[in-house]
């Protein structure tokens, strides 16, 4: 039996990724988290409830653990508190970080070897969104000079089952519900994206004793972009909307933000990631782009597709679509 302790694991990459844990007997589970998240699931796996960012952590360094998988480390000085404490026969710590710690996240495919962010000591123990990719690339940084073995997974924008985020599905949401769809910059800005079903195979597939000490983008789909998602989703659900482009002057005229206002919108032509290296290293399969996008809403179909709490509101968008309408 293998034992493995997985940080945080209640939302959504971790509820995914135990869902499909727990189907292997030889896995010795057990989640530490502060117990407030989804706490009635996975009533059969044993819990360490605390706080990682307090003294809490304490409480799993009594284990020997064979695997650790982080899935919630967004503090710096809170690894540094994990690490002091583990033993030396942990055969690999999974670090589960972001293509946000990139210095430059307007690129075209770009590779792990890229620079990422610096930390300032301000910056160290903010909790603000904004220090977010350097708050992680400190904590790469720190991994990295630890005496572990690990893998470090930077995925980006991850979506699928359980998302409480409602990034994609405001995009899904848009092509099930409207006949006139409002898209930034004809939707055809380049990103990247990560299937939390290929996120969640991958860390199983890294959980080998082999030394790494190696950095991996995940990225399902390298290149993708709006008008693509709402394509490969009209397709799926039968329907045909108009889209109303909205050039990105006029959005900010208007305040409206990227990635906030107009979820996965960056405006740049390109911000997308490779995946080869992960690929060949784990000799990996991700799921077809369209395949996600139709499990993806067949998870929606079964919540009775909510309104999503991310984006802008239809009152809003239809206003915003009739000033373009009329101006054109």
């Amino acid at each position: 039996m293998y034992k493995i302790l997985i940080l945080g694991g209640t939302n959504f990459i971790g509820r995914n990724l135990i869902e499909r844990l727990s189907k292997n007997k030889t896995y010795d589970l057990t989640i530490f988290n502060r117990g407030i998240t989804n706490p009635g699931v996975f009533p059969a796996i044993k819990k360490i409830i605390g706080d990682r960012n307090s003294s809490d952590v304490n409480l799993i360094h009594n284990t020997a653990w064979d695997y650790i998988i982080d899935l919630s480390c967004y503090y710096p000085q809170s690894l540094i508190n994990i690490l002091k404490g583990l033993t030396y026969n942990l055969k690999k710590y999974i670090l589960i970080s972001t293509c946000s710690v990139y210095l430059d996240d307007k690129v075209i495919l770009g590779k792990e070897s890229a620079l990422i962010k610096n930390c300032n000591p301000n910056q160290f123990s903010d909790s603000t969104t904004t220090s977010y990719g350097n708050r992680k690339a400190e904590c790469e940084r720190i991994i990295a000079a630890s005496k572990f073995n690990f893998t470090i997974l930077r995925p980006d924008l991850v979506y699928g089952k359980y998302d409480p985020t409602d990034r994609l599905y405001y995009w899904l949401h848009q092509a099930k519900h409207y006949n006139q769809i409002l898209v930034p910059n004809h939707g055809t800005s380049f990103f990247s994206l990560t299937y939390v079903d290929d996120l969640a195979h991958t860390i199983e597939k890294t959980m080998v004793k082999k030394e790494d000490r190696e950095i991996y983008n995940i990225t399902t789909v390298t290149k993708t972009s709006i008008r693509q998602i709402l394509s490969y989703s009209s397709e799926v659900l039968g329907t045909n909307p108009q889209l109303v482009n909205a050039n990105s002057q006029f959005l900010n005229k208007n305040n409206i933000n990227e990635w906030t206002d107009m979820p996965v919108w960056i405006d740049s032509e390109y911000s997308n990631f490779d995946n080869n290296k992960i690929l060949n290293s784990y000799h990996l399969d991700f799921t077809d782009f369209k395949m996600s996008i139709q499990k993806t809403i067949n998870y929606y179909t079964s919540l009775g597709w909510p309104t999503p709490k991310y984006g802008i509101n239809r009152a809003l968008q239809i206003n915003l679509i009739d000033q373009l309408l009329k101006e054109n």
